[in-house]
């Protein structure tokens, strides 16, 4: 074999190489909204990135289903508002849930009931994102929901905890306790669901900002998550808040 007969069959193995990589790594999303405008840019958001493909779309729930039955995508970003009612956006994306099994789901809403959106955490969706994230915040909750992980916006985190009384004090609802955590981690938790730092914490639990750390390590590590990011959204998932 020539030289260059073993170049081009080097070149053929390694672009057959890439390709089974793409293949491998690509993920088929299927985009739920009733705003065609919304359609149009998340179909453009997801086609822009090598490691995305759109799978289809739907403006129902009706639709929804049924291409979700076809095209079986791997995540589904969905709104749960359809003629400004959430009520067919919870019972779809409990529907979803129990048809299409393995199936991620990604809320994307702007939906600012509260109710609504514990009802669809609980659901046991996988990440829930508000209307007017950045694109890039919406591409890296596609690839963080598709690795397994949870993603809550920062900007609802205040939602589930809104209702509940002062963090300092020792009256604490029994919604937002749980055996396995410490009156401590209970009020660290309740701080970070509405967006305060660890410095923020220290500061209104009057502990240093090392112990506020120390308590976010434990609750990172009893509601077996990885990141600071995920505790909110693990525990209201598991109706611990």
């Amino acid at each position: 074999m020539t030289l260059e007969a073993v170049r081009e069959a080097t070149d053929v193995t390694r672009r057959g190489r890439d390709a089974v990589e793409v293949v491998r790594r690509t993920a088929r999303v299927l985009v739920v909204d009733a705003e065609p405008v919304v359609r149009h840019g998340l179909r453009a958001l997801v086609a822009a990135e090598p490691d995305l493909v759109h799978a289809g779309e739907a403006a129902s729930p009706r639709d929804a289903l049924m291409a979700a039955e076809r095209t079986r995508p791997d995540v589904i970003v969905v709104d749960i508002e359809f003629a400004r009612d959430e009520r067919p956006g919870l019972d779809l994306v409990r529907a979803l849930l129990e048809r299409c099994r393995g199936v991620r789901v990604l809320v994307l809403t702007g939906c600012r009931d509260r109710e609504a959106m514990m009802r669809t955490v609980r659901l046991g969706v996988h990440g829930y994102l508000r209307k007017g994230a950045d694109t890039a915040d919406i591409v890296r909750a596609l690839r963080s929901v598709l690795r397994g992980e949870g993603v809550f916006d920062p900007g609802t985190n205040a939602a589930p905890l809104q209702v509940l009384r002062d963090p300092s004090g020792d009256d604490v609802p029994d919604m937002c306790r749980n055996a396995s955590l410490t009156d401590r981690e209970n009020q660290v938790l309740k701080l970070l669901a509405v967006g305060m730092s660890n410095r923020e914490i220290g500061a209104r639990l009057v502990i240093s900002e090392a112990t506020v750390k120390f308590h976010v390590r434990n609750l990172r590590d009893k509601l077996e998550v990885r990141r600071r990011t995920e505790i909110v959204y693990t525990a209201a998932r598991q109706g611990i808040v």
